[in-house]
């Protein structure tokens, strides 16, 4: 089974889960979740949203790819 994770990427430091609601069964739900989160910023930050596509689990999918849960 497909998901679709937001993640965050700091300039520094390893990537790791988005707050929540961060896990979605469509790419259409997780690009509106990053949409929903950058409208809310006021002020620049180091840091930009992602999405990242796993087939089965999701919490070893991303830690096989050093993303922080």
């Amino acid at each position: 089974m497909k998901s679709f994770c937001v993640i965050r990427v700091p300039s520094s430091g390893p990537p790791a889960l988005a707050g929540a609601p961060n896990v979605f069964d469509t790419l259409e739900a997780a690009q509106s979740r990053i949409s929903e989160i950058e409208s809310a910023q006021l002020k620049i930050h180091h840091t930009w949203l992602d999405i990242v596509e796993v087939d089965g689990p999701v919490l070893p999918a991303l830690q096989a790819r050093g993303i922080g849960v």
